[in-house]
């Protein structure tokens, strides 16, 4: 398929990325990025990121390329966050 067809199937990733996100708890955004994406967002004055610096950080993340849809799925399903067939 051309470069259409891959436009189409990373915004369906990114609506099931939102979906993924939607049941995460703060513990499994530190996780994952400790985990899989090997490091974390930075927080000013020291303090603990917030969840949104997370989200926001991880989503960076996917646009470059560092962490796939399939990787977080994956995750999610390990630490029993979604079932494997959540999508189906």
């Amino acid at each position: 398929m051309g470069f259409f067809g891959k436009a189409k199937q990373k915004d369906a990733n990114i609506e099931k990325m939102r979906a993924i996100f939607d049941r995460f708890e703060y513990p499994h955004l530190e996780k994952l990025c400790a985990d899989v994406i090997k490091k974390s967002p930075k927080s000013s004055g020291g303090d603990h990121p917030e969840r949104i610096q997370y989200l926001e950080f991880i989503w960076e993340q996917y646009k470059k390329g560092v962490v796939t849809f399939q990787q977080v799925e994956d995750f999610a399903v390990n630490q029993q966050i979604i079932s494997k067939d959540f999508f189906d």
